[in-house]
């Protein structure tokens, strides 16, 4: 029998302990990390988290096995925390970080009940922000027009143009969605959602050129470790469908950023942490 050094998963600590090597085969542990992330997005956390575990267990020396497993722990424990009483800070915090991962996971089905609770919380811009990005994301462009008419003038910001005139496109009114983008008055030190929510508006409006020079400028200003997310997610937006298979797209595809990566973390990077959205790193 081999004696080896093992991650205890439960406990986070390393142990000595008398075990069989576990050298199971890569496309064991790769298969059951597949299975983890297609239960993940049906958001089926607590099996997921079973398939990550085993991932992890089966291919001990795989840090991205063993980083997903320990984000998605927390997550897991955050979602019950969450329903427990909270003061109002607390829950702002863990609700802020969960949509988060939500967002970063394409869970916008779990995102939506936290993003109503804070806007009805709140009623703020930033609150409105967040609910409209859900619910559009989820095709209720109906809902976001209601949300973000609901804003007055003063709190009417360029992202809120920008998301407004989406929804409106969406709805078929192209004519006042141009309006509504060519009045955004985004500036080039916007953060880089912003951008990525002008470019589909632009996108959806039919200007292909200014579309990817708002996506270009979208992914020069997201941090390094939050590229592979972002480009992920613009690959699968059928909002770019109308250019998606052009050179000068796949070209934009590889935009580098233009910025450092925070160093607010104890990590190296702050891509997979679920508490990103609380830790003032950066503007989105």
């Amino acid at each position: 029998m081999q004696h080896k050094v093992v991650v205890n998963l439960f406990v986070g600590c390393v142990v000595l302990a008398s075990v069989p090597a576990l050298a199971g085969p890569a496309e064991d542990a790769a298969r059951a990390f597949a299975d983890g992330k297609a239960l993940l997005a049906e958001a089926k956390f607590d099996e997921a988290l079973k398939a990550f575990v085993t991932a992890a267990r089966t291919d001990v020396g795989n840090q991205e096995y063993h980083q997903t497993f320990f984000m998605l722990r927390q997550v897991v424990r955050m979602r019950k925390r969450i329903q427990r009483k909270q003061g109002p800070d607390q829950w702002m915090s863990m609700a802020r970080a969960l949509r988060t991962f939500y967002h970063d996971h394409r869970i916008y089905s779990e995102s939506l009940p936290l993003d109503r609770k804070i806007h009805e919380q709140h009623l703020a811009p930033d609150s409105a922000v967040m609910l409209a990005e859900t619910l559009l994301a989820l095709d209720k462009s109906a809902e976001a027009i209601e949300v973000l008419g609901g804003l007055g003038k003063k709190d009417a910001s360029p992202r809120t143009s920008v998301l407004l005139g989406l929804a409106v496109a969406r709805q078929g009114r192209i004519d006042e969605a141009r309006a509504l983008a060519g009045k955004a008055n985004v500036g080039n030190d916007a953060g880089p959602r912003v951008f990525y929510e002008l470019a589909r508006l632009r996108a959806a409006t039919g200007d292909s050129q200014g579309s990817l020079e708002a996506l270009t400028r979208s992914f020069e200003l997201t941090p390094p470790s939050r590229l592979d997310v972002l480009r992920a997610e613009a690959k699968d937006c059928t909002d770019f469908s109308a250019f998606a298979s052009s050179a000068d797209f796949t070209k934009t595809l590889k935009t580098q950023s233009s910025i450092e990566e925070s160093g607010c973390s104890k990590g190296s990077t702050c891509g997979n942490c679920p508490k990103r959205a609380t830790c003032g790193c950066g503007k989105e």
